[in-house]
């Protein structure tokens, strides 16, 4: 069953999946030791299933997988967990806001694992992180520190800072298209990692397990693919029946432009992870409500 948290997503407390730990009282052994163990499970459920935000609006079948080992159906309204990874079904998608306000919107045929969330309060330093594990995403940046963020998928490691991206990513390669604020954009694998910044709307890049390019073909595909997500019956730029099919829009952004990259300044590599201080203090307006986020509870 997934626990359900009446909270609103909006001004949520603090939340931290590594702070909870057992307390142990009484005087008699016997009843410490069965106060003790109760108290474990009783915390052990509750990091498992620590509500990090909620699911805005959810279009056909969209499940979960949470660290419990269960798998449930999301609707609209419910709460999502730490470490509960989310999957859209073909014709699909959901809308996850994070109590920090990251807004996330999953396409069709997609998965994103909720790796982690820290969150302090209003730019305050924390640790967000999400893994695309295929589909596609359009992410926005909540109000944590800038430095709290990571997107992962397959092939890429994603800083943003203060951002909207727009990303298509299959176990071989990802699409990364900027929208809004900047971004860097790394290679994974290999031993010396390969990064470019994004600092302009509307670049992209196409990045395999060694090597990330410029792609200016990318950018207008992906849009595509983002901007026919399906959403809710009467939503603007989701009338009933049109839905997007991902695989033209993997497969399209694969002829590399010729057009002359960006002046050298803004290709680097690095030895070491991605979290370098290229602060790009840009206004986001990403797609989020500042309301209350009511949550409905339902049995599995």
């Amino acid at each position: 069953m997934r626990i359900k948290h009446l909270a609103p997503l909006q001004n949520a407390p603090a939340s931290h999946s590594d702070q909870a730990k057992p307390r142990f009282f009484g005087r008699a052994k016997s009843a410490l030791l069965i106060a003790g163990l109760t108290a474990l499970a009783v915390a052990t459920s509750a990091q498992a299933e620590e509500s990090i935000g909620g699911a805005r609006s959810v279009v056909n079948l969209v499940t979960g997988d949470l660290a419990t080992g269960d798998k449930v159906n999301v609707v609209q309204g419910d709460d999502v967990f730490s470490n509960e990874g989310v999957r859209t079904d073909a014709d699909s998608s959901a809308r996850l806001v994070l109590h920090d306000n990251t807004n996330l919107l999953l396409g069709p045929s997609s998965s994103i694992k909720l790796d982690r969330f820290v969150y302090a309060g209003p730019s305050q330093p924390g640790a967000i992180a999400v893994n695309l594990v295929k589909g596609a995403l359009r992410f926005a940046t909540g109000d944590a520190d800038k430095k709290a963020y990571l997107i992962a998928t397959p092939t890429a490691a994603l800083g943003v800072r203060g951002t909207v991206l727009k990303i298509v990513s299959d176990s071989t390669k990802t699409f990364v298209v900027l929208d809004e604020g900047g971004a860097l954009a790394c290679t994974r694998s290999g031993s010396k990692k390969h990064c470019l910044q994004l600092t302009e709307p509307g670049q992209a890049v196409m990045i395999t397990a060694t090597e990330i390019k410029w792609d200016a073909h990318a950018s207008a595909a992906v849009t595509a693919v983002i901007d026919a997500i399906p959403g809710p019956p009467g939503s603007p730029g989701a009338p009933d029946g049109e839905h997007a099919d991902l695989t033209p829009a993997i497969v399209a952004p694969t002829v590399v432009t010729t057009t002359p990259p960006p002046p050298p300044d803004k290709r680097c590599d690095h030895d070491h992870d991605h979290d370098h201080d290229h602060d790009h203090d840009h206004d986001h307006d990403h797609d989020h409500d500042h309301g209350r986020h009511g949550h409905h509870g339902h049995g599995r």
